[in-house]
């Protein structure tokens, strides 16, 4: 990465609802004031992360880099779920490890998303803005519009899908383009549209930050990374002695590497030379994963990381059907909580995401499409050293929630 490149995490997040009256709605004006931040850090932020343990565990080990956005999947969902019924809603509820009380479940996810713009204040620039495009003179319900525009702070604009769906298309591409300072230009493929599109969510995230302390690039050397197959590539790997939060065991070594103002981070978990890093990625829940962060010790040590990239796009709808909602994108679908019919189901959830970690810290994008449409020796001490040359997790995270943004694999930094 460049030294004049900004350091962001964007993600980008859509979900598009089809069924057959129109509302124009302004953003709301106030923010939500956070009241109790022990309570939000025992409830959403667990549920999300679980879920993306979950989602983790279904993606298959390949040689490629792998990242995802968890909290943008999440995110949007949520909005969705506002409108979800009966057994859709116990589908969802279970699967994303949402509350089955609506009212309490979005009130809560609100003070959550207010919890992470607090959390960023000065140091970090975070965006975080949520819209729906609705099919005009469709006969969606008042409640549904409320919940979204109250607790998730979601513009509304007024669109026809039976008309000129490729300007509507740009629209929305441009929206998600100005959110995501101009790092996702076509999240909206052609042809994805159709006449049967009833409504598109759309979450963007917009994170520009820098490391608290910049590895220097005159200490980045090339050095050997080694594969899961026993070959080995040459990588640049950044350097640095520092004291910083640290575990290890026989199993596995953990680092934190804090961003500016320390209210979010890098989590890295390196597996022991011996252990596959699908054992331990398969160990990981909200249990495991927050016993390891419990488990860090400031320690001084001498850390070498290889700069790495990552690019993911998936089509989630197989996924997250097998993982246990396949009702939402059935003709089961019961989304009536936004229509007060049965007409309307998920077509298709499409995530793509992007990461670059370098000296200066992380560039990261993301952006998901859901489509719902109508129914048709002597001993010498020595200094800590976590040397990241072989597979290993990443996940960022907020330091006070421990909300994971983005997560994903490192299998060889030349990709």
């Amino acid at each position: 990465m460049k030294s004049n490149k900004q350091i962001v995490f964007i993600a980008a997040l859509v979900v598009m609802m089809a069924g057959c009256s129109h509302r124009t709605h302004e953003k709301a004006a106030t923010d939500q004031v956070i009241d109790d931040a022990e309570e939000i850090k025992q409830s959403i932020p667990m549920q999300n992360n679980q879920f993306a343990f979950d989602l983790m565990r279904q993606i298959p080990f390949e040689e490629d880099n792998f990242v995802v956005s968890p909290f943008s999947i999440s995110t949007a969902l949520a909005m969705t779920y506002a409108g979800a019924r009966e057994a859709t809603l116990e589908q969802m509820a279970q699967v994303m490890y949402f509350d089955r009380d609506q009212e309490q479940f979005h009130q809560a996810y609100g003070k959550y998303l207010q919890s992470i713009f607090e959390l960023a204040k000065d140091n970090i620039d975070l965006n975080i803005a949520n819209s729906m495009w609705a099919q005009e003179d469709y006969h969606f319900l008042d409640s549904f519009f409320d919940i979204v525009e109250a607790h998730y702070h979601a513009e509304t604009f007024q669109v026809d899908f039976e008309g000129n769906r490729e300007q509507i298309r740009n629209d929305i591409n441009q929206w998600v383009y100005d959110e995501t300072l101009e790092k996702i230009s076509e999240l909206i493929a052609p042809n994805v549209l159709t006449e049967d599109t009833r409504l598109v969510l759309v979450n963007a995230i917009h994170f520009l930050g820098a490391w608290l302390k910049e590895f220097d690039k005159d200490r980045t050397r090339e050095n050997t990374f080694y594969l899961r197959d026993n070959t080995s590539v040459k990588a640049d790997f950044m350097q640095r002695s520092d004291t910083l939060p640290y575990y290890g065991d026989d199993n596995m070594q953990v680092l934190e590497i804090p961003y500016a103002g320390e209210t979010f981070s890098m989590l890295l978990v390196l597996p022991s030379e011996d252990i596959p890093l699908e054992d331990v990625e398969a160990r990981m829940d909200t249990a495991f994963f927050a016993n390891l962060i419990d488990s860090l010790k400031e320690t001084e040590l001498e850390v070498i990381i290889p700069g790495f990239e990552a690019e993911t796009k998936l089509d989630l709808e197989k996924t997250l059907a097998e993982m246990g909602m396949p009702k939402p994108f059935s003709r089961e679908a019961d989304f009536s909580g936004m229509s007060g019919d049965l007409e309307l189901k998920i077509d298709k959830v499409i995530h793509q995401a992007m990461i670059e970690v370098a000296e200066e810290g992380t560039e990261a994008a993301a952006a998901t499409a859901v489509v719902v449409i109508r129914k048709t020796a002597i001993e010498v001490e020595q200094p800590t050293v976590f040397r990241a040359n072989r597979p290993f997790l990443f996940f960022v995270k907020d330091n006070v929630n421990q909300s994971i943004l983005f997560a994903g694999r490192v299998m060889n930094p030349e990709k």
